[in-house]
């Protein structure tokens, strides 16, 4: 793994400089911390919007401090979409989707085998020689294990870094970076999984309720 360096937005990897330890210090001290909420009748980890993009910030600030170069960001559809397109945004990279799944049954929550896409969605000439891969989470750690797999054996990159917003304790693959720690392995009820449950009909009802609400009496 190449220390020290990142990708410039032109692709070639360029200097980065890693901050004195005072400054790192007084980094730890002034990041926000993230406090898991467990609902105790459920046992889900429930994330709101604003905890979900402290993560983002938090694995941004990771990957800064790691100085790992990368010329692309690699996100794994759908998981990791909202986190790689962020992430590409902050860095100034171009953002690459991968299609893999592993979660289906009636509820999305039973991980099986996973499915890998043929090829990769990008618009860039070619791929760099740096990726940086993320996801949402390490659960069993099937989907990383198989999309660097499949990266390693179609890509070939002279780097690849691994990066999520969840570890589960459980996990047989350690990504290189992660911004939460989970010993155990709860369901993580993310922000935006209720339009999941949410269906055409059930959102225009909604719509026609607040436009009640705001009809003069």
């Amino acid at each position: 793994m190449h220390r020290g360096k990142r990708g410039n937005p032109n692709g070639s990897p360029g200097k980065i400089s890693k901050p004195s330890a005072p400054a790192w210090i007084k980094w730890r001290q002034v990041l926000k911390a993230v406090k898991p909420f467990v609902d105790p009748t459920t046992g889900e980890l429930v994330v709101s919007w604003d905890q979900y993009h402290a993560l983002i910030e938090h694995l941004a600030l990771l990957v800064h401090h790691h100085g790992c170069p990368f010329d692309q960001v690699v996100a794994l559809s759908r998981g990791g979409l909202r986190v790689g397109d962020t992430l590409s945004r902050i860095f100034s990279r171009p953002l690459v989707v991968m299609a893999i799944s592993s979660y289906g049954g009636a509820n999305g929550r039973e991980q099986g085998g996973v499915r890998v896409g043929q090829s990769l969605a990008h618009t860039c000439p070619r791929l760099g020689s740096h990726l940086l891969l993320v996801d949402d989470l390490a659960d069993s750690g099937a989907t990383l294990s198989a999309a660097t797999t499949w990266l390693r054996q179609s890509i070939n990159p002279d780097s690849l870094t691994t990066a999520v917003l969840w570890l589960k304790g459980h996990s047989a693959v350690r990504p290189h970076l992660w911004a939460m720690e989970l010993p155990a392995s709860p369901w993580i009820l993310q922000p935006f999984e209720r339009y999941e449950r949410l269906t055409p009909a059930a959102l225009m009802q909604q719509a026609t309720v607040r436009l009640g609400e705001h009809q003069p009496q």
